[in-house]
């Protein structure tokens, strides 16, 4: 029974569709999604980065066979010492089983159907494509989904442009994105930043000299972009019209994938908005 479980073909994962309004004429209103994200290969993600997300989410990621006793006493150990939940016990392979198929329910159900995906996963992939993977899939803030979208957001930049403090910040957002944005605080950013810069120097990732140059580096963002969509109000009034006369959609708004057309007029719109200001 176990093997067969095991071998059964991977279930595909059910991928987010964004959602568009559109005014009278059928130009786009606004774009509602919860998955911004953009795709690169492996080669593109840079080694600082990998190495990164390896010492902050699972150090024996290459040498472990999808779960790891090591990683769950450390964590428990650090989270006892540090008075509250500092690092966590899953795996890169347990996450990605849980992020690609399995929804935020929390049951024994589940955990099982979380341990068979991720032997599965194992058994199908390799170490470098299951973390490839998984770094297009985790979410990192603001809408951000996958390293590449992230770099962007955060830094303005591509993925294969990230500095070692970046790629550290990056790794450290996984954990608690809004918490450790520095959108949000600069203060526990650097924290989480500097936690994975010492984790890496504590595997041999980074030498002594390194781990000072970087944890000296002054974290440094865009500046956060404006919403991206127009009339927000109004967008807000037609969800809530939505809840009204199709209640069982608006659960899926934002992943549905929906045409939304409506009677807005955008160029009546921007002259009544540049009148107002």
């Amino acid at each position: 029974m176990f093997v067969a479980v095991v071998l059964t073909p991977l279930p595909t994962p059910e991928v987010p569709t964004t959602t568009h309004v559109y005014d009278a004429s059928g130009a786009v209103v606004s774009s509602l999604f919860v998955q911004n994200r953009i795709e690169i290969p492996f080669a593109e993600m840079p080694l600082s980065l990998r190495q990164a997300v390896i010492a902050a989410e699972d150090s024996t990621f290459y040498t472990h066979h999808g779960f790891s006793l090591k990683s769950i006493a450390r964590a428990l150990l650090r989270n006892i010492e540090a008075r509250k939940i500092v690092e966590g016990g899953s795996t890169i392979t347990q996450q990605l089983a849980k992020n690609m198929f399995l929804g935020p329910e929390r049951s024994l159900s589940r955990k099982v159907r979380e341990a068979f995906l991720t032997i599965n996963l194992e058994m199908t992939y390799s170490k470098d494509e299951i973390l490839g993977m998984y770094l297009n899939q985790i979410y990192l803030g603001h809408g951000t989904y996958g390293v590449e979208a992230a770099s962007r957001h955060y830094f303005g930049k591509p993925t294969k442009e990230l500095t070692l403090p970046e790629s550290a910040l990056l790794a450290g957002l996984i954990r608690s994105p809004e918490r450790y944005s520095p959108f949000n605080s600069l203060r526990l950013a650097t924290e989480r930043r500097n936690f994975v810069l010492d984790r890496m120097n504590e595997l041999g990732m980074i030498d002594a000299a390194t781990l000072t140059k970087a944890k000296a580096t002054r974290i440094s963002v865009t500046k956060r972009p404006p919403p991206s969509q127009m009339a927000p109000y109004f967008v807000d009034y037609v969800i809530s019209q939505l809840n009204e006369v199709a209640p069982e959609i608006v659960p899926h708004i934002y992943t549905g994938g929906y045409r939304i057309h409506t009677s807005l007029d955008l160029e009546i719109q921007r002259a009544a908005e540049k009148a107002f200001t």
